[in-house]
């Protein structure tokens, strides 16, 4: 693929961009939409591909929208709720609003990339960053100057680590992903639970569906993994892969700040949620969006408050799922609670996806209460 630009350029950008995964350049997009110039470095080419769940959350879809991106037709599924699983135990929770979209990683990218090159936003592909500079950066063939360097370079960022903002690990498992050629069988994003392992199915496509694995031990294999899950092994037996197995690191990690001097964290190089949440990149469009404003009036420290309301409910939301993760009993009768009380599961996943206030929920629970009351 031919570099947009040439090698030996030295650009002067507003804003540059270490990182050219989602939020990297959904951070370029709305960028350049606050009226800024943007310059987006990434050592691959594209399309970026990597191991996730390949869900978007309502929130995320909204915000795609926002920023001008078009996804292709026939490129993604549009997904209602969240289904959950343990052996006889089932609760589903549908959307309070929009629904969200599963897309294929590659496909995402490409649409990202379009709409970054609409808007004006120079590439550097296949570049690396060697040193982050006061005034920039020294790249592996040449210099970029910017007011405002954005670490959008993901879980094991460098620039992170180069800034002494490396947080604790607090969880890290491992994922492993495939895509089989079936028509969906559900509008819903389910999510089987066994002990230690979890398994992830996202419609990506009208003909086609993404199958994850979370577990500790991934030695173990996809295959025999799947094999935990009865069901849907059976309900896979036979369909045809399109995609070979690909893993990566699932991780709960944050840093010990978002901002340092002229330089900002964004996506997983700031915080890191364990893929459980299936939060990933709609957080990240969510802080990219609330850098590019604050950058738009003039400096960091408008994000570096709004990064933290962002994460809050999420990081609360892992640490309860992680928990349950480790503790059968308490999982399987937080699941046939939620059984019990759809309306419960509803709210807390409007609460998740940022469709309901906690105020909101907080009222929702009184009429749940007074509903029930009144048939005892």
């Amino acid at each position: 693929m031919r570099r947009s630009i040439s090698p030996s350029t030295i650009m002067n950008p507003d804003v540059l961009v270490v990182g050219g995964g989602p939020v990297g350049l959904a951070t370029a997009i709305a960028v350049r939409l606050e009226g800024l110039s943007a310059t987006v470095v990434e050592r691959r080419l594209p399309p970026v591909e990597k191991a996730c769940g390949e869900g978007i959350m309502p929130g995320g879809v909204t915000l795609l929208k926002k920023l001008g991106v078009n996804l292709p037709a026939g490129g993604s599924f549009r997904f209602r709720g969240i289904l959950y699983q343990e052996g006889h135990i089932s609760t589903r929770a549908h959307f309070q609003g929009l629904p969200g979209i599963g897309i294929r990683r590659t496909t995402l990218h490409n649409a990202l990339v379009q709409r970054a090159k609409e808007l004006g936003v120079h590439f550097l592909w296949g570049r690396q960053l060697r040193e982050l500079l006061p005034t920039g950066a020294r790249l592996s063939d040449g210099m970029v100057r910017s007011r405002w360097t954005v670490a959008a370079d993901g879980l094991n960022s460098g620039i992170r680590r180069t800034l002494g903002l490396d947080g604790p690990i607090r969880r890290q498992r491992v994922g492993l992903r495939r895509h089989y050629r079936i028509a969906p069988w559900s509008d819903l994003v389910e999510v089987s639970f066994t002990d230690g392992c979890q398994a992830y199915v996202t419609p990506v496509a009208p003909d086609q569906i993404c199958v994850v694995v979370l577990t500790d031990n991934p030695r173990q294999g996809f295959d025999r993994l799947l094999s935990r899950f009865p069901l849907l092994a059976h309900r896979l037996q036979g369909i045809r892969q399109v995609s070979e197995e690909q893993g990566g690191a699932s991780v709960f990690r944050g840093a010990r700040g978002v901002v340092r001097g002229r330089v900002a964290l964004v996506g997983d190089a700031a915080v890191s949620v364990d893929a459980i949440t299936g939060e990933g990149v709609s957080l990240g469009l969510h802080q990219a969006v609330a850098l590019a404003r604050s950058l738009g009036r003039g400096g960091l420290d408008e994000y570096a408050r709004a990064h933290a309301g962002i994460m809050g409910a999420t990081i609360r939301m892992t640490r309860l799922m992680l928990a349950l993760d480790r503790r059968p009993r308490l999982r399987r009768l937080a699941l046939r609670t939620l059984q019990r009380w759809p309306g419960l599961f509803s709210n807390l996943l409007g609460i998740h996806t940022r469709e309901l206030s906690l105020a909101q929920f907080g009222a929702r629970l009184i009429r749940l209460d007074r509903l029930g009351r009144t048939h005892t």
